[in-house]
């Protein structure tokens, strides 16, 4: 408690760093802050473009939604994640010339992609009614669902915050996993497709990937930031269900009956319940985690600069 309290004492030099981080993302820029909202928009109309245009039929029917709603926290989640691994080094003046308590740096860091987000946010609803995508009551379930991914976005951070201090691989390493992990979470793709996925036996990394699928799945919902999308998909399109099955008007009756069927057989399969809860712990604990390495590599930082 004393840490959080001595946070609160400090809350001007936190804010400072707020707004000097918010300022300096796009210093000297013409169309400054509005290339927080300008760059996923741009990154979502190429893959508009691939999925629609280049390669019709691969795509949703409300495909823009359904992106949008995926990669806003994704953004927020790797973008604070990967400009944790500067914060100390960059800071590193600072904290030789002035005490505060050193947890404040990573958290102004959280707290400027999360005000990036919370832009961005809006920008989305203007989107969704512009799609004439439906706003209602459950849109107020994307608060857990953002809460959940600051705890495990904080623990990683101080993490990665306090190891790049000592060691200038992490910055690289964490750049290339945050690339891979793009891939593995339910951006470009609804959550079903992942879960009805089946590998047949092939080769031996195919046979090893098909004996395995059951486990890699449960795995895979335990991930906070899996779990964090399917709360934004959830809240913002489906009405609180996690699992929907897209049915389409083009569909004939046979299809679309295959496709409610599909989605009870997934919903009973894959009850979203214990992989929310087993998210939450993993995020906690990351966070716990994440902050005692902090606070224990905290008093070496002036050493490294």
């Amino acid at each position: 408690m004393s840490e959080f309290s001595e946070v609160l004492r400090y809350r001007e030099v936190l804010w400072n760093l707020v707004r000097r981080n918010l300022k300096v993302r796009y210093k000297n820029s013409v169309l400054g802050f509005a290339w927080s909202l300008l760059n996923p928009l741009l990154q979502i109309g190429v893959w508009w473009f691939l999925f629609k245009v280049i390669l019709p039929g691969r795509g949703e029917a409300n495909f823009m939604a359904i992106l949008v709603t995926g990669f806003l926290p994704w953004l927020f989640f790797s973008q604070t994640v990967l400009d944790s691994t500067a914060c100390v080094t960059q800071e590193m003046a600072l904290i030789k010339k002035a005490y505060f308590p050193r947890t404040i740096l990573p958290l102004s860091v959280l707290l400027s992609n999360l005000i990036h987000l919370g832009f961005a946010f809006i920008v989305m609803i203007g989107l969704f009614i512009f799609w004439r995508v439906d706003v209602n009551i459950h849109y107020l379930l994307v608060i857990p669902s953002t809460l959940l991914l600051v705890i495990f976005a904080y623990g990683l951070s101080t993490m990665l915050a306090a190891w790049s201090a000592f060691y200038a691989d992490v910055k690289f390493i964490v750049s290339n996993l945050l690339g891979l992990w793009f891939f593995l979470v339910p951006i470009l793709y609804p959550l079903y497709t992942a879960l009805g996925a089946d590998r047949p036996a092939g080769n031996w990394l195919e046979t090893l990937i098909h004996h395995s699928l059951s486990t890699i799945k449960h795995l895979y919902l335990l991930d906070p930031v899996t779990i964090v999308i399917v709360g934004y998909r959830s809240a913002l399109l489906h009405g609180g269900q996690p699992i929907v099955v897209t049915i389409t008007d083009n569909m004939t009756k046979l299809e679309q009956q295959d496709a409610l069927i599909k989605q009870a057989v997934l919903r009973a399969e894959y009850p979203m319940l214990p992989y929310v809860i087993g998210a939450v712990i993993i995020s906690l604990a990351a966070a716990i985690i994440g902050h005692w390495i902090y606070q224990r590599k905290a008093g070496q930082f002036a050493e490294q600069g």
